[in-house]
């Protein structure tokens, strides 16, 4: 057998492992952006199969339908009686997954979240092996799949994202929908204005975004069907985390069957590193970094979460934002805004006219903390931009890595 792969990141040398664990030794691999490879608009027809990785757009390349795989599928057909659970969604899936590796975990049993977060699915199979696979989908992934199988499975929620690929909002929800025929058992979805185009799914239970319906949130108490918890022993900042983990629970019961008070596997859960991630106090003023906002609906959950007084800020390369959707939370939490980078002039312009804080431009993050420290007294800063990282940064973790040790070489 030859077989081609298409893109050599983290997936297409996971699939690589894959394929020589099957004693397939014909493989060329095919990476425009690494020196050494050959140009993936140079391949042709003449292979078995083509793996190929999330990021390679299949519009743009005319490959045979029948012969395409992905390494997600590659490492399906080595996981036997184990169970897969599946999460995706535009905001959320990440801590999502993190949160029920963490949960299952502390219930005894032996899981590990991969995928989209953290090693492939291929590698922590070949590495691990868990009984069960907690594992983040994206979009992309899913649009591979041909043949798989996942336990249960959840759609955090869906917010406008990805359209320069998509082209359409119905495109991108079709993508996400697809999760759907890859399901055995419940698929939990989040209540709102997109659940039309999932009638036809089986076995959703559709979770309150606001927790008044189900599972319902009172008095710091958690409830569902059979078991409950106390929001007061859990660590995560933000309302939007309780709904993170209301998924979490939900999926995690499908494995563990829990009944009655289940705080105790709470307490101790961590959060994603960059995700609305309490930083420092300094002078009685909170840092919370969420350099991981990098859309402004991911940015407007964070704000939403946030109390008054908070000082915000918004930066870094556009993609195209509507930054006036923050404008009305804002108004409610909001003491003053600051705008730093590349995308600093269009946020200030978007904002200055529609709302009544205080709203300030500076050239880089540096001195959006800076000028932050100086003018917070009081309250929240949360550093949420809304943004991509590339004017300044490689990525949203070495940003959010510098926000965190900028601000702790200040502390006192």
């Amino acid at each position: 057998m030859k077989v081609a792969i298409l893109g050599y990141g983290k997936s297409g040398k996971a699939a690589e492992k894959l394929l020589k664990l099957k004693n397939i030794s014909l493989i060329d691999i095919f990476d425009d952006k690494i020196e050494g490879f050959r140009d993936i608009k140079e391949i042709d027809c003449d292979y078995d199969l083509f793996v190929v990785s999330p990021g390679i757009d299949l519009k743009k390349i005319d490959l045979p339908k029948s012969k395409i795989t992905s390494e997600l599928e590659l490492a399906m057909e080595n996981i036997k009686d184990k169970k897969i659970l599946g999460i995706t969604g535009t905001n959320g899936k990440s801590t999502i997954t993190f949160l029920t590796s963490q949960i299952l975990n502390n219930a005894g049993f032996k899981a590990s979240y991969c995928g989209n977060i953290g090693k492939t699915l291929g590698d922590t199979y070949l590495e691990e092996n868990p009984d069960i696979y907690v594992l983040e989908m994206s979009s992309f992934q899913i649009d591979l799949l041909n043949k798989f199988n996942l336990y249960s499975a959840c759609i955090s929620n869906i917010t406008p994202d990805h359209l320069d690929r998509y082209g359409s909002m119905e495109d991108y929800i079709f993508s996400k929908k697809r999760i759907a025929d890859f399901v055995e058992g419940k698929l939990f979805i989040e209540e709102n204005e997109w659940n039309k185009y999932f009638t036809s799914c089986k076995n959703l239970v559709y979770i309150d975004p606001d927790l008044k319906k189900y599972p319902v949130f009172e008095n710091s108490m958690l409830k569902f069907s059979d078991f409950y918890l106390d929001i007061s022993k859990f660590k995560l900042f933000g309302f939007h985390n309780i709904v993170n983990l209301a998924f979490s629970m939900l999926l995690a019961n499908e494995v563990a069957d829990f009944k009655g008070d289940v705080t105790d596997y709470i307490e101790n859960l961590q959060a994603l590193e960059h995700r609305c991630e309490f930083t420092v106090e300094i002078d009685g003023v909170r840092y919370i970094n969420d350099s991981k906002g990098t859309n402004v609906d991911s940015t407007l959950t964070a704000l939403k979460s946030s109390e008054y007084p908070t000082t915000l800020l918004l930066g870094g390369k556009d993609k195209n934002g509507d930054f006036t959707i923050l404008s009305d939370e804002i108004n409610k939490k909001v003491t003053n805004v600051i705008c730093f980078g590349a995308a600093g002039e269009k946020i200030f312009s978007m904002l200055r006219d529609r709302i009544s804080c205080n709203i300030e431009k500076v050239p880089t993050l540096r001195d959006a903390i800076d000028r932050s420290m100086e003018i917070t007294k009081i309250g929240t800063v949360l550093f949420s931009p809304a943004c991509a990282s590339f004017d300044e940064f490689n990525n949203f973790e070495e940003r959010g890595r510098f926000f965190k040790s900028y601000l702790l070489s200040k502390r006192v």
